[in-house]
């Protein structure tokens, strides 16, 4: 062989050898050094779940800061808005807990394959993961840093399956000769602040009055006489009636509260939310509770396009609140008497006197279970005040679906009402086949006159 043969072919042995090394670093792991399939990925021995003070989710597109402040965690890049507890205390749980299906000798070189790079160094969105920082209280580094990957869809050793598994591909920071594989999706560990928002602040139940004021000559007031009846607009002539479909999400607004995101920032000011010129909505509830909605529309974008159908409105709105209570003082309502209580004409005084005193007793039981009853209630009035409080004032982005509605017009709100169908009494005949003839025969029955009565002759004398 030519030594420039021999050459070439120690190149080509040495390629194969450093190929064969590369792929031998992605091998399931043989050693007994790191950690091994079974063992959990955070030590718990460093760092439990009640230690953790903070928690940090990152990837390309967003990131969320969570906190623990004065016992109540709350969003820190949203003015420490209250955040989303179940959902804090689960995925928490979840990290603490979670066990090494399977391990796998892999380095930084072969990180993008499995979606494991850092989001702060590789800022393109392929190849990178979400990493997941926790924190102690007073420690500005983490306790424990994990980079979740892409999902993992072949068998672990928790499936014992080939095909349909639903775990993920994660690293340990520090950890630079592993890769894990969990059984677990971790499908809620997200960087979209939005969805650790606390939902639901507020909702309003039992409406009695509800106010829509454009300006002050532009007002209109639905009310109901009482719970559960069907509301009117105040100032309606006879012949109109509601356009319901167009009303009846007005007279019973926000009855389960829903919104996009948080407003913080520069982007809260009034100019560029729209409530420096807002439509305010003033609604009052048969249990006491007085609302007062300012709703503004801003600045959106126009998403019209040949490939994209428009949008409702190319608007986006924007919501404050405020509420107070007064709530109903307490009634006693009558008790419905038993038949076992009503006096007979051959009753005794011995019997007037048990029956009298078992309506006292009755009485004062039923008198007992009603105040009680108020009582419950008016904690959990109480209970919902507090709350709905406590996010008052707080600027948040709704959905156009949820805001345009109340920015309708009168004309839009009512409508004439609906003609009924008249009988045309003038036609008695119509429908019967009579003869106009008063001398014609009935069908079929040729010279026959209609019995009951007589011809008249017009040429007849008087």
């Amino acid at each position: 062989m030519k030594p420039k043969q021999l050459i070439i072919l120690g190149i080509v042995l040495v390629a194969l050898i450093f190929l064969y090394s590369i792929s031998n670093r992605t091998d399931k792991v043989d050693s007994k050094s790191g950690l091994q399939a079974g063992a959990l990925i955070v030590d718990t021995e460093k760092l439990n779940i009640n230690d953790v003070s903070s928690l940090k989710i990152t990837d390309v597109d967003d990131s969320v800061h969570l906190t623990r402040n004065e016992g109540a965690w709350v969003v820190a890049n949203r003015d420490n808005y209250k955040a989303d507890f179940s959902k804090i205390s689960r995925v928490l749980k979840k990290l603490i807990e979670i066990k090494v299906a399977e391990q796998l000798k892999a380095g930084p070189s072969v990180y993008t394959r499995f979606e494991l790079s850092d989001p702060d160094q590789d800022s393109s969105s392929d190849g990178t993961g979400t990493r997941v920082q926790l924190f102690k209280s007073d420690d500005e580094n983490a306790a424990v840093e994990l980079v979740v990957g892409k999902r993992f869809g072949g068998a672990t050793v928790d499936s014992g399956q080939q095909g349909g598994g639903n775990g993920k591909y994660l690293r340990v920071g520090g950890n630079t000769n592993q890769v894990f594989i969990v059984s677990d999706s971790l499908y809620d560990i997200e960087s979209a602040t939005s969805s650790w928002l606390e939902k639901n602040p507020f909702g309003i139940e039992k409406p009695k009055n509800v106010l829509v004021v454009h300006s002050e000559e532009e007002k209109f007031n639905f009310t109901r006489s009482e719970e559960g009846a069907d509301a009117i607009l105040e100032g309606m002539a006879e012949d109109e009636e509601l356009n319901t479909s167009n009303t009846s999400s007005i007279v019973s607004p926000f009855a389960s509260f829903s919104f996009k995101d948080v407003v913080v920032g520069d982007k809260a000011k009034p100019e560029n939310t729209g409530l420096d010129n807002a439509l305010n909505l003033e609604v009052s509830t048969f249990e006491g509770f007085n609302y007062k909605i300012a709703l503004g529309k801003g600045k959106g974008e126009n998403v019209d396009s040949e490939e994209q159908e428009a949008t409702l409105s190319s608007a986006t709105y924007y919501l404050k609140y405020s509420v107070d209570a007064a709530f109903p003082e307490f009634e006693l309502k009558p008790r419905e008497p038993q038949d076992d209580e009503e006096l007979k004409d051959d009753s005794t005084d011995e019997d007037k006197k048990k029956i009298s005193e078992l309506v006292k007793s009755r009485d004062l039981e039923d008198k007992e279970k009603q105040q009680k009853d108020y009582e419950d209630k008016k904690k959990t009035w109480q209970e919902k005040l507090d709350k709905e409080k406590s996010f008052s004032g707080t600027i948040y982005e709704i959905d156009s679906w949820n805001a345009e509605k109340f920015f309708k017009k009168r004309e839009d709100l009512v409508k004439k009402k609906e003609e009924e169908e008249v009988e045309n009494e003038n036609a008695p005949n119509e429908g019967l086949n009579i003869p106009n003839n008063p001398g014609a025969g009935l069908p079929n029955i040729p010279g026959t006159l209609i019995p009951g009565i007589t011809p008249q002759n017009d040429t007849s004398e008087e």
